[in-house]
């Protein structure tokens, strides 16, 4: 990788805790902005002997803030976003790599700066419309998971297995980084849905539906194990739609979900407030 391909400088922060540790590294910007802030540069925590989890920022996004949290009918969320002029704060989009002894392991792979490019979600009008009127993206092409990966010292060429937690721009803008991994994403997520551009998958992917079975795995009632140990294990987590799954990293007594937009906070999960666009909590 060039030389130049450098990385901007890093902000501090904390944000994503999981039962029985936490997580550091992921930057909170106080208030809304019209330019995002640098990009942190990624954060590395050891899991036991053999096991290491990175995460890594591939850029920041911005909602409505009644895309955010909103607290009327839910038949009127979409519109009220349409109809909104007020913005959140900047959030950064997240995308985790675990290396395993059976290889590495992505999950989600953030943005692609080709989203500052509006013509990016035309190949699908709805979506596409949704995009270009309520969501702010900012990052460059140097902060994209692959870039990112190769800075590190991980080649996107050894990941074997990427678990996508939905199919969202910001969660699956990275995909033609790994053309020899296998993509596991869940079955109810398999036929498209509003938001999902499934029109940006490179047709060459081996994409494959998560087939859950009925096995109690910490608090969650189904589940299926990623890698044979069991320490890397895809749950479904139906709150912010049917079709929405995450990673459960469990290792030395040590258990971290990770999830992608589950709750636009961690404040959001204590309290339980319903974000704008979600069935339940």
């Amino acid at each position: 990788m060039s030389a130049q391909m450098t990385r901007r400088s890093a902000v501090s922060g904390v944000a994503a805790a999981a039962s029985g540790g936490g997580f550091a590294g992921i930057p909170h910007v106080a208030a809304a902005q019209t330019q995002a802030a640098s990009m942190p540069g990624p954060v590395t925590a050891r899991l036991g002997a053999r096991l290491t989890l990175y995460m890594f920022q591939t850029g920041w996004v911005a909602v409505k803030a009644v895309h955010k949290a909103f607290s009327g009918p839910a038949a009127l969320r979409f519109l009220a976003i349409m109809a909104s002029r007020s913005w959140a704060e900047w959030l950064p989009i997240a995308a985790f790599v675990i290396d395993h002894p059976e290889g590495l392991f992505v999950v989600d792979i953030g943005e692609t700066a080709r989203m500052l490019d509006r013509d990016c979600a035309a190949c699908d009008p709805g979506t596409g419309l949704f995009y270009s009127r309520n969501l702010r993206f900012d990052l460059a092409a140097q902060d994209e998971l692959g870039p990112q990966m190769w800075l590190a010292g991980l080649e996107p060429d050894r990941v074997s297995t990427v678990i996508m937690t939905h199919l969202h721009s910001d969660h699956m803008g990275g995909m033609g980084y790994f053309p020899r991994a296998r993509f596991l994403v869940s079955q109810a997520a398999m036929g498209g849905y509003t938001g999902a551009l499934t029109c940006r998958i490179p047709a060459a992917l081996a994409i494959r539906p998560v087939q859950l079975r009925d096995t109690v795995t910490g608090v969650f009632p189904r589940s299926v194990p990623v890698t044979a140990d069991g320490a890397i294990t895809a749950v479904p987590t139906p709150g912010p739609a049917t079709w929405h799954q995450s990673v459960l990293v469990q290792v030395g007594g040590v258990s971290l979900c990770l999830v992608g937009d589950t709750a636009f906070t961690l404040g959001q999960i204590d309290t339980g407030e319903t974000g704008g666009i979600v069935q339940s909590v």
